[in-house]
């Protein structure tokens, strides 16, 4: 297989599965997966349980053993089998086998990564990872006494994530990262002073305030970190850039090949911001003009996914459509998921007419759009990039529009990509040499990792711009070539902001 197919098939499945062990999810996947997977563990965490006091029992009868088990323990054993297959079926078993020999010993590259992409999604992961193990550090000193000491939970801790950890290596179904083990840990330590503080009201019929301090130290602590990260990021005038890795390329296995001259001067460039970045104003008045014009009723933000909204309703024959609004760009998809067909030239006409006058009237289509019908089947519009962007002081549209129909000539789909971006201010920003520097150093994000003797051609560079997370338009120094043949394209984006 090529590397540049490789490269490709990676890029599919770390969009579906980034960095966290190989499962990237928001919470509603997180809950989806343990709907999904809950029977399966009941049922089998039923017949590992079954399956271990069968064993006790034969060690009871055939060999007089004289350790007892009793009906408390049956219960935890039980929810603990259930526990431990869940675990299994969430980090193996419901994934399939996309990652190789995959290694990440960077540690808190995790928290890198939340931060550049300033996604909730990712601290939802994180925290996941922490309350997955929880139930370990809450049962096993219910089952098992010698559990109720701290060494022997954090060792059993550390062993079961390790375990883990090698199986998703050996089946290429996750990650082998540092961090999982301490999130894990972490977890299950949780869970475990949980239980003592219970135990110890309990047991000496009073409450101490040392096994409660311990309980909320985790969540105080975790609350304290979030509050200033949240603080420190609202006050930076600009957002993060997500096109940052998480863990720095290893170059020292590459060879770095360019004829580009490369000035060393700084200079300065505009920024722009999208207009409608995170603005629920524009979602709700988006929504309730396809209300209007499309006769459907929606019912309001259903989800969200990652930083964006879903909005789900009916049409006039109960029906279900739904609006994704991406909150950082202020683009939108509208789809009813009906089939489309094939247009003529007077229902293209007729159509483009009418979309055009509601899209002009609702103030979503600038003069400059240029009509084209392709495919047969799709009426678009489109809005080309300003030239120059980074001397031009003025306020500019780009994107497209894309329309769809069904049978009956009725919208199937919209998909609103056109961004009003508006002029900001002029900033510094670093020379294409240092962005160059920024290359040799790794500090850029690519999917799948150099290997022995490959040799980087590094043929243009541009200066182009990419949204932050704040929605803010930023310059970027874009370099493109190839790895080993120009078959095996390769590509790159430096962040140019001077900090």
């Amino acid at each position: 297989m090529s590397y540049t197919v490789v490269n490709k098939l990676r890029r599919f499945y770390i969009q579906l599965q980034y960095k966290n062990g190989g499962h990237f999810m928001d919470i509603i996947t997180i809950f989806q997966v343990l709907l999904r997977w809950g029977v399966f563990a009941l049922i089998g965490g039923l017949l590992l349980a079954l399956t271990i006091f069968a064993g006790y029992m034969i060690y009871k009868k055939a060999f007089h053993g004289q350790r007892s088990m009793s009906k408390t323990q049956g219960i935890i054993l039980f929810f603990l089998s259930c526990w431990l297959l869940l675990v299994l079926a969430l980090t193996t078993l419901s994934r399939g086998a996309n990652f190789t020999d995959s290694f990440n010993i960077d540690f808190f590259s995790a928290y890198v990564n939340a931060w550049n992409k300033w996604s909730i999604s990712e601290l939802q992961l994180i925290i996941f990872n922490m309350l997955m193990f929880t139930p370990l550090g809450f049962l096993l000193p219910l089952f098992w006494k010698k559990a109720e000491k701290f060494e022997v939970i954090f060792f059993v801790s550390v062993g079961l994530t390790v375990c883990i950890e090698i199986l998703q290596l050996l089946t290429g179904t996750g990650i082998f990262e540092l961090d999982d083990l301490f999130h894990n840990c972490i977890g299950s330590l949780f869970g475990y002073f949980c239980t003592m503080a219970v135990l110890s009201v309990i047991r000496e019929k009073r409450i101490r305030l040392a096994p409660i301090g311990k309980v909320l130290i985790f969540p105080c602590f975790i609350g304290m970190i979030i509050g200033t990260v949240s603080l420190v990021y609202a006050r930076q005038p600009y957002g993060n850039m997500p096109i940052l890795p998480a863990v720095r390329q290893d170059m020292s296995r590459t060879q770095i090949t360019t004829d580009l001259s490369l000035a060393d001067q700084p200079a300065t460039a505009s920024l722009y911001k999208n207009a409608y970045t995170g603005d629920q104003d524009y979602i709700e008045r988006m929504a309730a003009q396809l209300s209007e014009s499309e006769e459907v009723t929606f019912a309001g933000i259903q989800r969200r996914e990652g930083e964006n909204r879903v909005y789900t309703g009916k049409n006039p024959t109960s029906e279900e459509v739904q609006l994704n609004f991406f909150f950082r760009t202020g683009h939108w998809r509208y789809t009813t998921w009906h089939d489309t067909t094939k247009l003529t030239v007077e229902a293209a006409k007729n159509r483009g007419a009418f979309y055009k006058n509601w899209l002009k009237e609702s103030g979503l289509l600038p003069d400059t759009a240029v009509f084209t019908l392709q495919n047969n089947d799709t009426l678009r519009w489109d809005v080309p990039e300003k030239n120059n962007l980074s001397i031009a002081k003025t306020a500019f549209t780009s994107g497209s529009v894309l329309m769809q129909f069904d049978s009956n000539l009725e919208l199937a789909s919209m998909d609103y990509g056109i961004s009003w971006n508006e002029y900001v201010t002029t900033e510094e920003i670093i020379s294409p040499k240092a962005a160059f520097e920024q290359v040799e150093d790794g500090n850029f994000e690519q999917y799948v990792p150099f290997r022995q003797g490959d040799i980087l051609w590094v043929k243009e560079c541009k200066l182009t711009y990419v949204y932050d997370t704040k929605g803010f338009y930023q310059p970027v120094y874009r370099f493109t070539g190839y790895i080993n043949n120009k078959d095996n394209s390769w590509d790159c984006q430096i962040p140019a902001l001077a900090r």
